[in-house]
């Protein structure tokens, strides 16, 4: 089947043919209840018909050169800062989120000339020689990369705590990036005062603080976006995967007005399909549908009954419905997927993503698999 198709890595033997609500369903008729959700991309649930007639009803223009105007683009960027605690905000067309971490790490050079970046060793950024060089991925095969970049590991946090802050007190940092619930190292929660920290070293020493909500925004995490568990304020946000729940690509880079002023220059950046007019709709669509059915709070909630029904035999780490656990057996995501769910493992251990509009019932289907084969 793939004989065209190149794949690092032999798929995973489910033939997909459609997708409806928390359901994969395959080419031989069986339903998969989706705890992956294309890892945190499916956050509104597959298949919703307000999201797909926004789609099929859309009669704009099939394309726009991202040198013109197009009043969409700025409807949807007024919505993206009005959901931001801070106005002063504004937005960057993107296409995915390593286009958009990419960006926010240009922002950040543009802004104050500096070299160096602080991230987490193995977390995940994208996959752009610059997003993979800062948690050094893969370097044995890409490497090597730039010694620019400062790597922090989540073991021990008050050591971790302080390297980060002495090394952005030499003021020559250029950026903190950092998803604010780690879902890349199978969902890692830092305490509250490693933000807190961090964050005001970054402001004392002109250092920008980029949050990488790409698989935390848009209610994932139980709030709209995962840094406001940490009441931080961050210079630069970057989105993608749930904010079009997956109905088309589409991304974007967030930065205070002051900062984003750095890359007011001729072609400091272009992007040939940022905001295509139909992901436009697909996205103001989507915020609509999130908002109008409140499935933030819902996160919030089932993401409580989910902990609740884990730690009955494991120690679940998470916010909302983002959740993850260490693993007894390393097949346990086959194993799962054998009986009909869908998890993802990563580092030893799991994580659960399913849709924010998920119920109790499918939770505990869910729970007693993973119970089942922990």
């Amino acid at each position: 089947m793939d004989e065209y198709l190149f794949r690092d890595t032999p798929p995973t033997p489910i033939d997909v043919v459609n997708a409806e609500d928390h359901h994969i369903i395959t080419s031989d008729g069986k339903k998969y209840l989706d705890f992956e959700m294309g890892w945190c991309v499916g956050n509104a649930g597959w298949n919703k018909k307000t999201i797909k007639q926004a789609i099929q009803s859309f009669s704009g223009p099939t394309y726009v050169r991202p040198t013109y105007k197009y009043k969409r683009w700025n409807e949807l960027a007024k919505i993206l800062v009005s959901l931001m605690p801070d106005k002063n905000n504004t937005c960057f067309r993107a296409t995915g989120g390593t286009e958009a971490v990419e960006l926010a790490l240009k922002i950040s050079r543009a802004y104050n000339k500096r070299k160096k970046f602080i991230a987490f060793y193995d977390a995940y950024h994208g996959q752009s020689f610059s997003c993979m060089g800062l948690v050094g991925l893969h370097e044995e095969k890409f490497g090597p990369y730039p010694k620019d970049y400062i790597r922090l590991k989540t073991k021990d946090w008050e050591e971790t705590t302080e390297l980060a802050v002495n090394a952005i007190n030499k003021k020559d940092i250029c950026a903190f990036i950092a998803e604010p619930i780690i879902c890349n190292l199978g969902v890692i929660v830092p305490p509250k005062s490693f933000f807190e920290q961090v964050c005001n070293a970054c402001k004392e020493t002109d250092t920008l603080f980029i949050a990488d909500e790409v698989a935390t925004g848009f209610g994932r995490t139980g709030k709209m976006f995962a840094f406001e568990h940490f009441g931080i304020e961050p210079d630069i946000i970057t989105i993608a995967k749930g904010f079009s729940s997956g109905y088309t690509p589409i991304a974007a880079t967030i930065a205070k007005k002051n900062i984003s002023e750095s890359m007011r220059f001729d072609f400091s950046n272009y992007s040939t399909y940022g905001w295509h007019p139909l992901s436009v709709e697909c996205a103001i669509s989507n915020i609509e549908y999130l908002k109008k059915n409140n499935l933030v709070e819902k996160s919030k909630k089932s993401g409580n009954y989910l902990m609740q029904r884990l730690s009955e035999f494991c120690e679940p780490e998470g916010k909302g419905l983002c959740v993850g656990f260490d693993i007894k057996n390393q097949n346990i995501e086959q194993d799962c997927l054998n009986d009909g769910l869908i998890i993802t493992t990563l580092y030893d251990r799991a994580s659960l993503f399913p849709s924010l509009d998920i119920g109790e019932k499918e939770i505990d289907k869910a729970v007693d698999i993973i119970r089942n084969n922990f």
